[in-house]
Formats: structure tokens, C-alpha cells, sequence
């Protein structure tokens, strides 16, 4: 079951500003980046992002790793973004598909699948892991990577806009859950951990104009947003303050 619909993201990735690219200097893409150059330092092959749009971080993977980009969109907006940005950056994609991951079938296997903020829109997790594996080679990486919406952000979010929270499966944002899909799916870890420190930028704001707690955090944000430029806090990570998961598995 899919707790958000295909128009939420048409409307999302309509307004995209092209082009996209990770940028070092956001706190939360220079953490990511970090764990996956050094978690996976001999990656190579072909890769498959699962929910791509606007292919940022495939381009991340083509140009650290040398990797062939290929993934598959649920909106067809996203998939105009994707296709778009890569032209800009000139890279030549591989398979692109737009439609249902649920529904597709796999026509090949890849080195790499990945999925950074996808499976947290699904009631079924576990059967939306099992349909990741089924594009993935024996021994491939799988990477997944989820924000964290419990700890501070449930409050904070709750408090800008409450209805943002019931689009996300709060139950798989822990590391518990995370160590169990690799007993459950036979796959060796090779990262599971929180990561990103407190990231200001995680909570979405929805109303332009608020109550005055809501503008008190809102302005408060706008100063940690300053503060977390400086990489001194990157590595203070917890279950109640860090913005993400990632988990890095390989598969037998």
C-alpha cells in the first residue's frame, strides 16, 4: 500500500531547477556522500535507482564510480527532470523506465540497486525490498537510504505541518528494522547506520504563513541552516538528532 499518490509527485517534480547535482555544501548531501565514497570504494558496473527523479545522486554514482545510470520513475514529470538533468551534465543514461516500480518487471539485473527515500512511502516495506533484490545481481550492492522522521523531527514536523508525517512509515526508522531485513533477506551489511547530525532542512514547511510557534521554529531552522555549514557537526549522530539512515548490503 502507497501512502502517497502520483500526483503528489507530478506536482513535485514540476517546478524542478535544473541542474541538479549533490552539493558539498549541504550538510545532508555532503554526510551522504561521504558514507557512500568510503563504504563502497571498489564499486563499479552498472546501477539502478529505484524513484531516480531528478537523477542527482545517479549522476553522484556515474561520476565517483564511473557507473552506468539507469532507474525507473514513478511520474512521468520526474522522468522529463531525470532525462533533462542528464543531458545537462552529459551523461549517457542506460535504462529508463517511468511507471509503477511495484508493477514493473525486471528485464535485467544490475551491480547496484539503490533507492534513497522511496521505501518509506510504503506500508509493505518488506515486499517492496523483495521487488529491489529481484534487480540485482548475486553478490551485487543493494542501498537503501531512508530519512529519519522519529527522535526531533516528529516533534518539529508535527508542529510545522502535521500531515506530512502520514505520508512516511515511521515504524522502519530505526536501525532495528534495518538489521532485520538482512536476516530476512540473507544479505550482508556492509553500512547500517544514522547519519546527516541534526539536518535543519529535513522538516517541511507547508504553510507560508503560521501560528507563532510555527514561525518561531521556522525562524529557528533558518539559523541552524547557517550553523550546519560547518562540517564540525557531522559526525554527531543518534537515533534522536541525525536526519537519515543508509544501509549498504550485499547480496548472497
Amino acid at each position: 500500500m502507497e501512502l502517497t499518490e502520483v500526483t503528489f509527485w507530478e506536482n513535485y517534480w514540476a517546478d524542478c531547477k535544473l541542474p541538479s547535482t549533490v552539493d558539498l555544501g549541504f550538510s545532508f548531501e555532503r554526510c551522504l556522500a561521504r558514507e557512500l565514497k568510503k563504504n563502497l570504494p571498489d564499486l563499479k558496473g552498472d546501477i539502478f535507482e529505484v524513484g531516480c527523479a531528478p537523477g542527482k545522486w545517479l549522476a553522484f554514482m556515474a561520476k565517483e564510480f564511473a557507473m552506468r545510470p539507469s532507474g525507473i520513475e514513478y511520474s512521468e514529470a520526474g522522468m522529463q527532470a531525470t532525462l533533462e538533468n542528464f543531458k545537462i551534465l552529459r551523461l549517457v543514461p542506460g535504462l529508463i523506465l517511468t511507471g509503477d516500480f511495484l508493477q514493473a518487471k525486471p528485464v535485467r539485473q544490475f551491480d547496484v540497486v539503490m533507492s534513497l527515500g522511496f521505501i518509506e512511502h510504503f506500508a509493505n516495506v518488506d515486499e517492496v525490498v523483495a521487488l529491489h533484490l529481484q534487480w540485482l545481481k548475486p553478490g551485487g550492492i543493494l542501498i537503501l537510504g531512508v530519512p529519519n522522521f522519529c527522535g526531533i523531527y516528529a516533534i518539529i514536523q508535527g508542529i510545522l505541518a502535521q500531515e506530512i508525517l502520514a505520508k512516511h512509515n515511521l515504524t522502519i526508522m530505526n536501525l532495528g528494522y534495518f538489521r532485520s531485513l538482512a536476516a530476512r533477506f540473507r544479505l550482508k551489511p556492509v553500512f547500517l547506520d544514522y547519519l546527516g547530525s541534526f539536518e535543519p532542512s529535513l522538516p517541511i514547511v507547508k504553510y507560508r504563513f503560521g501560528n507563532p510557534l510555527q514561525f518561531m521554529i521556522r525562524s529557528l531552522l533558518w539559523v541552524a541552516r547557517r550553523i550546519r555549514r560547518a562540517q564540525i557537526f557531522d559526525g554527531l549522530n543518534n537515533r534522536f538528532i541525525s536526519s537519515y539512515i543508509l544501509a549498504i548490503y550485499r547480496k548472497e
